[in-house]
């Protein structure tokens, strides 16, 4: 059985489930239904998330089947939680989150001094954020 579209090929905008059809007895019904965040996972998050189910979310276990680090297991889980909670403290705390490595490279191309890298680094600001405020 094909993977069900969730997207429109032609326009690329979400398609609306309308139709549900039974295949035993053939009846059909018509209306407007809910989709479910599971059918906006790519194959490579559902594939994940198997293995996050069967090896019932221990994290090192993961880890070893999948041949991955600790780091890219919490970012596989974080992109799951922004599929099917968008708006959780996950997604707010990656737009809030310190890019060090973003400031420690300004500071070394002279565009942000060292002691105010020092401090965006202690403030938990970026530096695009601490410019927003200025204007």
């Amino acid at each position: 059985m094909a993977k069900m579209l969730t997207t429109c090929p032609s326009c690329r905008h979400s398609l609306a489930i309308t139709e549900l059809t039974c295949p035993h007895c053939h009846i059909t019904i018509r209306g407007h239904f809910e989709s479910h965040p599971s059918l906006e996972l790519t194959e490579e998050q559902m594939a994940f998330l198997k293995v996050f189910v069967v090896s019932r979310g221990n994290l090192k276990e993961i880890e070893r089947i999948l041949g991955i680090s600790y780091p890219t297991v919490r970012s596989k889980l974080d992109q799951l939680v922004e599929v099917f909670q968008p708006d959780t403290e996950v997604s707010m705390a990656k737009e809030r989150s310190v890019d060090r490595r973003g400031i420690l490279e300004q500071i070394q191309s002279g565009k942000l001094g060292v002691a105010e890298g020092l401090k965006l680094l202690q403030s938990g600001t970026n530096p695009d954020d601490a410019s927003k405020d200025k204007f």
